[in-house]
């Protein structure tokens, strides 16, 4: 489902003296089936944006075109896009509360007003979707692992079927084996449903190796939009927004500090390891062949 924002501006406590422009003129289009990252310091209106895709927020200003609906419309039909926008908060595991990982689950499609039959094949899909055996349905979400209580809680969002998941730090506070666990099952949901993702995070390792498009935001503007490659090439700029870049990219720069002729745009693990050691062949190569004069 693409998504048209034109012109948005967000201001918090407008008419108060702590009045303060969090989104300004803020322009995108995001097309159907595009996988997403945003990233940005801390007050740059990241979550501020992604809080207006689903209603949650009303622009003082500006409109957005979601489908074919036009959700600023004071008519919009606000439950029916929920349903076909899901958000996932930071930390959302904070926001279960039923008894079992089944209850909370089918908690969204019970009240779509669905019938039992649905349901459990929604939470059986969702649970599939994330990577959770069927074995946790009737255990308690509180006795899982932060991880797991992860995937529960966007199993809960995936159950309604949305054709938009908005992510918002989905790896925040997890330990590496827990992170790489839900990285990998966002990503291998993304290529399995083709649904639009818009993947809020911090981590610039971790949008790097799942994002195809990079929206950079900075007070409250739209600062850079464009391929990892491109958004990475631009370390300094990055830099002096308060951003920091892959570690890999920073051992790019450096190894272009030191002459090493290579390209300035490489941001994975994989690639660079691919140019180092097609760099040291053909190293090899030359000095073989200098040898033989």
């Amino acid at each position: 489902m693409a998504i048209q924002i034109s012109d948005l501006n967000y201001i918090y406590m407008a008419g108060s003296p702590f009045e303060k422009l969090a989104l300004h003129d803020v322009n995108l289009t995001i097309n159907d089936g595009e996988f997403i990252g945003i990233i940005g310091h801390t007050g740059s209106g990241k979550s501020t944006l992604i809080q207006h895709l689903n209603g949650l927020l009303k622009p003082s200003s500006g409109t957005i075109t979601i489908g074919d609906t036009v959700i600023t419309d004071k008519k919009a039909d606000m439950k029916a896009l929920r349903q076909k926008v899901g958000l996932v908060f930071q930390y959302p595991e904070h926001q279960l509360f039923e008894e079992t990982v089944y209850k909370d689950i089918a908690y969204g499609p019970k009240n779509m007003g669905l019938s039992q039959d649905e349901i459990d094949e929604r939470v059986r899909e969702a649970m599939n979707y994330v990577g959770l055996s069927e074995k946790y349905m009737n255990r308690s979400p509180f006795e899982l692992s932060g991880g797991q209580k992860r995937r529960v809680a966007i199993a809960g969002v995936l159950a309604m079927r949305p054709e938009v998941l908005i992510l918002d730090e989905p790896a925040a506070g997890l330990d590496p084996a827990g992170r790489e666990e839900i990285l990998t099952q966002i990503r291998a949901l993304y290529l399995e449903r083709k649904m639009t993702v818009l993947f809020v995070s911090h981590s610039m390792e971790d949008v790097a190796r799942t994002a195809g498009r990079i929206i950079v935001m900075n007070k409250g503007t739209v600062a850079m939009d464009g391929k990892p490659s491109e958004i990475f090439s631009r370390a300094k700029e990055l830099r002096e927004m308060g951003l920091d870049v892959p570690q890999i990219t920073r051992l790019i720069d450096e190894l272009r500090a030191r002459g090493v002729a290579i390209d300035n745009s490489i941001y994975t693990l994989e690639r660079a390891k691919a140019t180092l050691q097609m760099l040291i062949a053909k190293k090899e190569k030359k000095e073989q062949g200098d040898a033989t004069c």
